[in-house]
Order: structure tokens, then C-alpha cells, then sequence
């Protein structure tokens, strides 16, 4: 295992991060402003189309997870699902609440909004490696030793 500080797959993830969101703002935008789509349905539909390809980048680009398909995308989904619910209408209030004291009520929300957004993406990051498509590599010898994904 080689001494690194942080590991490789934490720039495929914030490259993989940035094809989504830009993949997920031109469906919302195409759906709202081409189609004629509601906005609250092209939001919907943008977040779910680059939520798959997140996925499925996420799977053998960043973690090079050999994990059984479905088994990897349940984990996925409640990984995701489970680090929203905690960090937006959980978190966010409670911190846009204490930020009052320093901010106006917008920019109270709008600090605590990328705050949250913040903590989402370094906890799912974790979430991915460690729980979504973890797999556990031969050691040699006896036994298995689990691994964050591909060993660098």
C-alpha cells in the first residue's frame, strides 16, 4: 500500500461530480426551457439522470467495484438517500438557524445550503468507497482484507 494523503479516486470522484452536475443542469434546463416541462419535474428528472451516471462512473471509474449490479446500486441509493435526508432537511435548518445570529435569514440559508452540500459530497464520497462499492480484495495468504476500491 503506498503512503499517499489523499487517495486517487478522491479526483475521479470530483471529476465524475462535475460530469453530472453539468449533464444534470442541461437536462433541467433542455426539459424546462426546449420542452416546456414543469420546473419541479425537470429538476426531478435532471438529479435522476446525472444520479445514474454517477452511478455507474462512480462503480468502475472511481472505485473499479467488481460488486454484484444491483447489490451496488441498493447501497448506492441508500447511501445517497440516507447522507441527503442528514445533511439537508436535517442539518441545513438547524445550521441556517445559528447562522442567524451572524447572517441575514437568506444568506443564513444560503451559507448553511453550501455548507450542507459541502459535507454531502465529502461524506458521499465516503459513503461510495467504503459502503456502496466496497469490495474486499484476496490477501495474501489466508483470509480476505477489504479494500476502498481498486489497491494503488
Amino acid at each position: 500500500m503506498k503512503d499517499k494523503f489523499i487517495h486517487s479516486s478522491v479526483f475521479r470522484f470530483l471529476l465524475v461530480g462535475v460530469g453530472n452536475t453539468l449533464l444534470s443542469i442541461a437536462v433541467e434546463l433542455g426539459l424546462y426551457n426546449l420542452g416546456g416541462v414543469n420546473p419541479v419535474f425537470s429538476s426531478a428528472v435532471g438529479y435522476i439522470v446525472g444520479a445514474v451516471m454517477s452511478f455507474f462512473l462512480n462503480r468502475r471509474f472511481t472505485f473499479h467495484s467488481e460488486e454484484e449490479l444491483g447489490r451496488s446500486a441498493v447501497k448506492f441509493a441508500i447511501n445517497v438517500a440516507l447522507l441527503w435526508a442528514l445533511t439537508h432537511p436535517l442539518l441545513q435548518p438547524w445550521l441556517a438557524g445559528r447562522l442567524q445570529s451572524v447572517f441575514v435569514e437568506r444568506w443564513a440559508n444560503n451559507v448553511a445550503l453550501v455548507v450542507c452540500m459541502g459535507l454531502y459530497t465529502v461524506l458521499n464520497y465516503f459513503g461510495q468507497r467504503f459502503f456502496a462499492f466496497r469490495r474486499f480484495a484476496k490477501k495474501k495468504g489466508s483470509g480476505e482484507e477489504e479494500t476502498g476500491g481498486k489497491a494503488e
